[in-house]
């Protein structure tokens, strides 16, 4: 392949990144309403569908990353060239555009991870305002389990009953 090919394959890669981490973002927003209007069966369906896209996005990364390693080889550049100055070197015409592209990925990365933390600080409220609501609710219990010849039995941690409705 020529450095014009590697260049073209890279972009399209990327691209094709972008697109994927789309489809993430607007999965993540839909499992993150879903939560909140509690509608289990379809969370489930949805989190099947994301973890399709998160294969996705796994793959194109490992294409871009095998293409940019290829690139590398190909110019001789140094193993510790960040991509920007790499691609200002090596492919000046292309730089705006893939520099613009790598850019994109970023934001499209801290998206995500914010839209994750988000989801992940809403679940821990409210698991913490159930577990606040059962410890007034049950003040004397103490988390000791019977089994079923009415023997004490001790759990790693105390169990949690969530009414679906709440």
């Amino acid at each position: 392949m020529t450095l014009n090919e590697y260049t073209e394959a890279l972009e399209k890669c990327m691209l094709s990144q972008l697109g994927f981490f789309s489809e993430f973002y607007v999965s993540e927003e839909r499992i993150k309403q879903l939560i909140v209007e509690k509608n289990w069966p379809e969370l489930d369906r949805e989190l099947s569908e994301i973890q399709k896209c998160a294969e996705k996005i796994e793959k194109a990364e490992a294409e871009r990353s095998k293409i940019y390693q290829a690139m590398k080889i190909y110019c001789g550049g140094e193993p510790i060239e960040s991509f920007y100055a790499f691609v200002s070197r090596y492919c000046p015409e292309k730089s705006e555009s893939l520099t613009h592209l790598y850019r994109q990925l970023k934001v499209s990365v801290i998206k995500v991870k914010t839209l994750t933390m988000r989801i992940d600080a809403y679940l821990g409220t409210v698991t913490s305002a159930v577990k606040k609501i059962l410890d007034e609710a049950f003040p004397m219990r103490k988390g000791t389990i019977y089994d079923s010849k009415g023997l004490n039995r001790t759990v790693s941690s105390p169990p949690l009953v969530l009414d679906r409705q709440l």
